[in-house]
């Protein structure tokens, strides 16, 4: 069968209903999206109702409107069978839709791009956010970073050695092994950045050892001190601003982790652990379409892997999840869940190089 003519009666034609549809209520009416192809329309309730008609038995009750949702790509004339997908279908709606949003870009000449991207940020630049966060509480100074800690091992032997590991022996490390760490996995190590100045561009991102979507370095480091000679034992946020610990709460909580992780017990024996957030509201100023919660997710492994091989590099081993109650960390650290969120969790220690702790063997065993 060819496609419909415009005069061509619907009701003898079969519909179907694009399987790519989300629709949100809110205020009364009603949003369609069609994810796959950006496209959003409110429609009225008639429209709703007939989409609704048609996803049962395919027949088209209301000409004008079932042409009117035929040109909008809400239906069609072909059944597309949908292809087979391992998650659920919010996994499929947000992978889908954030493909492909920056076609209209696609055909700018490099000089059009600059102009393009230098006129965006001119037009945002007064709504620029805070570039460090700050949180109350006691500020502790750490120690200098020895950078010479870092440089015992080859490149190549850090790559080999890096290893997740799930059994700790609970032994503590110095204050000046935890600053250097925090340091070259989060700090400032570029210093100022020249670059911007020699320009008379105003600063609007951060440059540590990761790359990060527009430098705007979106993470947050949440240190859950244990076993760390010199420092109590508690939550504290990392100010990378200058290389200091805010105390948030005092306390002894390997407990409270290892149950906010799921029941997790890999951490326990840990010198410390790290929960690492992104402030989303740095990313929605520059990035406004939801393809950038792709970015932050891919920013905040960069850094956790810097973290990981400097870990590694000190002598220590690490262990890594993301798999804890969100609600719960979130709760812990006591953030603006609106605009800040807890993404995953890092920690290192001296520990075995055992992958596979001596319960679970037993379990293999029995």
């Amino acid at each position: 069968m060819g496609p419909m003519g415009l005069n061509d009666p619907i009701s003898a034609s079969k519909l179907f209903v694009s399987d790519q549809l989300f629709f949100l209520i809110e205020d009364g009416q009603i949003l369609v999206w069609n994810y796959q192809s950006h496209e959003q329309y409110l429609i009225e309730i008639d429209y709703f109702l007939e989409l609704l008609e048609l996803s049962r038995t395919n027949q088209c009750h209301d000409e004008k409107i079932c042409r009117e949702l035929l040109a909008a790509n809400l239906v069609s004339e072909t059944c597309v069978p949908s292809q087979p997908w391992g998650w659920d279908i919010l996994s499929k709606i947000f992978h889908i839709g954030t493909q492909n949003v920056g076609t209209r870009l696609a055909d700018l000449s490099p000089e059009l791009f600059a102009k393009n991207y230098i006129n965006h940020c001119v037009a945002i630049k007064e709504d620029m956010p805070t570039l460090f966060h700050e949180r109350e509480g006691e500020v502790i100074a750490l120690p200098p970073p020895d950078i010479s800690l870092l440089e015992k091992l080859p490149f190549f032997s850090v790559l080999k050695n890096r290893k997740t590991c799930r059994v700790f022996n609970a032994q503590s490390i110095t204050l000046e092994e935890l600053s250097s760490l925090l340091y070259a996995s989060f700090g400032l190590i570029h210093g100022q950045w020249h670059e911007l100045d020699q320009q008379d561009l105003i600063p609007t991102g951060i440059r540590t050892a990761s790359p990060a979507s527009g430098g705007l370095h979106s993470e947050e480091a949440y240190i859950v001190a244990y076993r760390i000679t010199g420092l109590q034992k508690g939550l504290y946020h990392y100010r990378l601003q200058d290389h200091q610990l805010t105390l948030l709460k005092p306390g002894d909580f390997e407990e409270k982790v290892v149950e906010m992780n799921y029941q997790q017990f890999f951490s326990e024996g840990m010198a410390f652990g790290i929960y690492i957030t992104s402030r989303f509201e740095k990313l929605w100023w520059k990035y406004k379409h939801s393809r950038a919660y792709r970015a932050m997710l891919l920013d905040i492994g960069h850094v956790s892997q810097t973290f990981l091989l400097c870990s590694t590099a000190l002598g220590m081993q690490t262990w890594m999840t993301g798999a804890f109650h969100d609600t719960q960390v979130e709760d812990f650290l006591n953030i603006d869940v609106n605009t800040e969120s807890v993404i995953l969790f890092v920690g290192a220690g001296k520990g075995t190089n055992q992958a596979i702790p001596k319960s679970m063997i037993e379990q293999l065993n029995n």
